[in-house]
């Protein structure tokens, strides 16, 4: 009998990602691994007590913490690299990353992954995201009772971390707007959001890189076609086009990160044997 997905919602206790969140974040866990504890927690990250159960979890989704049971929180070696190389989350590149982790992580961030992963929704109100998203979870987990309402609180968190309001301009000093807003991948006009088609000029090809190997952990060959609008693929979590999408790929190719083979209508991608996402971020921050 196969085993029941693991799902999570509403782990954020309602609050979205905030400016200087992750960095104050990181910084206390790299000094104290304990500092979640009952002892220090809310008082050592200067929140609430529920603030700060949501910096805890945004740590853990997004791939920057560890909990070790003997140990408390640590940083994984994808935060202590960024503890060391952007601890103020002020690279695009960075927040790339940070968004493919988290759309990635099917177990704690379920609705997350459900509409980047899956949905393909690109012109939609908030009702029709909340129906497209339950119809899918059912999908992913089974007939099993689940909440509604965390369901609902989960999609009202992931608009508000991703979607600007018009042609608003992000205002450096407001510290409620998320960080990942910056990276251009929705917009709200009136009652209606729209998946918006970013900007990756310069990191294109890393970014494509990164989700390969994030996404499909292990994958010897992958078809042109699947990673471009498959599940997880790069239109759906990073939406872009097909001309943005046919650019970096030969940028991957030329840095030697794939192999391409279009012989005999195949356009298969394959993969070096000896990239992996942790030497990728190293040559990113080296360069």
């Amino acid at each position: 009998m196969e085993a029941r997905k693991k799902y999570k919602l509403k782990g954020h206790e309602t609050f979205c990602i905030r400016e200087g969140w992750l960095a104050k974040g990181i910084q206390a866990v790299a000094e104290n691994p304990k500092v979640f504890s009952e002892m220090y927690g809310a008082d050592a990250l200067g929140v609430g007590s529920n603030m700060a159960k949501a910096i805890r979890y945004w740590l853990k989704v997004l791939g920057l913490t560890m909990e070790l049971p003997s140990k408390g929180v640590c940083l994984s070696d994808f935060g202590r690299l960024l503890y060391d190389k952007d601890a103020c989350f002020e690279e695009i590149f960075t927040l790339w990353c940070l968004h493919i982790n988290l759309v990635q992580n099917r177990e704690k961030a379920t609705i997350w992954y459900l509409f980047f992963g899956r949905t393909g929704l690109e012109e939609f109100t908030r009702e029709e995201l909340e129906q497209t998203v339950l119809r899918e979870l059912y999908r992913y987990v089974g007939d099993i009772e689940f909440s509604e309402r965390s369901l609902r609180d989960d999609c009202t968190v992931l608009l508000q971390m991703y979607a600007r309001e018009g042609k608003q301009e992000l205002d450096p000093e407001d510290k409620k707007i998320c960080p990942l807003t910056r990276l251009g991948l929705m917009r709200k006009n009136n009652n209606v959001y729209q998946r918006t088609e970013p900007d990756l000029s310069g990191i294109g090809s890393e970014i494509l890189c990164y989700l390969l190997l994030t996404c499909y952990p292990g994958i010897t060959a992958i078809s042109m076609e699947e990673f471009y609008q498959g599940e997880l693929g790069i239109h759906r979590v990073l939406g872009i086009g097909m001309g943005a999408y046919q650019e970096y790929l030969e940028g991957m190719v030329k840095r030697g990160w794939v192999d391409m083979n279009r012989t005999a209508g195949l356009d298969m991608l394959y993969p070096k044997g000896d990239l992996s996402a942790d030497v990728l971020l190293q040559e990113f921050w080296e360069r």
